[in-house]
């Protein structure tokens, strides 16, 4: 099975991988990313007293929101198709965006989406922006990139096999660990940006605590991010519309906390620690330890 899955892997790589990506490593030491999960607002409550100021990386919609100028994060990083692959119409007016013919209740996330844009194309200072190659060549990449937001691409080349030819493929930046979430991607990126000590809040990842079946056997998701929208239970649908069953929601948390059990054994390969410093976490896979900077 390993065989297999390496030599397909290889294929993979050859076909849809860039070669000639620009890499990027950093003098810092450590970071801190921030989910957006709600212990994320005990961090901001900590954050002022810190005499040094850690290092941030941030995710998605944090841009959207107050603690963005609090924070004001180093690093960011961007992996959601919805975030990456809408038109100059969408960004102006979220409501041309086509998928509300399907999902009408997308567009308050559109206009989040649009507004997180807006202030990283706006912030008063460097950001290193990540984001998968693939999106290279499509609007908002493009538009940021004319306005000078410092942006690495990196490959989301899905990789598996043997495991010294998977951190082999990691290390040398042509492929990763499959990344169901944005959190997954975070931390392998900040593996090969060559952190030392990697420092989780915000990840709760409660998810299942927060479903509910309605009576038509909709699925639902009621938010509990630190930042509030307006709407808080929204139906979990797929792109195309149709709803999400129970089953396919605990294959995709399965497929989560299973990469971070390998994104544990990546930083061990590449040694760098990684400490879950949210209390009440779901994540089983790193030493538990406060964030410690001063």
């Amino acid at each position: 099975m390993k065989l297999i899955q390496t030599i397909l892997s290889i294929a993979k790589v050859l076909i849809r991988s860039k070669f000639r990506l620009a890499t990027f490593e950093t003098s810092d030491k450590a970071v801190v990313i921030i989910g957006n999960g709600p212990s994320a607002s005990l961090f901001f409550k900590d954050f002022e007293g810190y005499k040094i100021k850690p290092n941030t990386m941030c995710v998605n919609m944090f841009a959207a929101n107050p603690e963005f100028h609090l924070i004001k994060p180093k690093y960011y990083l961007v992996s959601d198709h919805a975030f990456l692959d809408f038109s100059e119409e969408t960004f102006q007016d979220a409501s041309r965006l086509p998928r509300l013919l399907k999902q009408p209740d997308f567009l308050q996330i559109q206009q989040r989406i649009n507004q997180t844009w807006t202030e990283l194309l706006n912030c008063s200072w460097e950001i290193q922006l990540f984001i998968p190659q693939i999106y290279s060549n499509t609007f908002i990449v493009n538009h940021a990139l004319k306005s000078g937001l410092k942006i690495h691409f990196y490959n989301y080349t899905v990789v598996k096999g043997f495991e010294w030819f998977e951190n082999m493929i990691y290390k040398h930046k042509l492929g990763s660990p499959q990344s169901q979430n944005v959190i997954n991607a975070c931390i392998f990126q900040a593996i090969n940006a060559n952190f030392k000590e990697i420092y989780l809040t915000g990840v709760d990842n409660n998810f299942h605590l927060n479903m509910i079946v309605d009576e038509n056997n909709n699925l639902q998701h009621v938010d509990d991010h630190f930042y509030k929208i307006e709407k808080k239970i929204t139906p979990q649908l797929h792109a195309n519309g149709t709803p999400v069953k129970m089953h396919e929601f605990f294959l995709s948390l399965h497929k989560a906390f299973y990469a971070h059990h390998r994104l544990q054994k990546y930083a061990q390969y590449r040694n760098v620690n990684i400490y879950n410093a949210t209390k009440g976490s779901f994540i089983d896979a790193y030493e538990r330890k406060e964030i410690q900077f001063n």
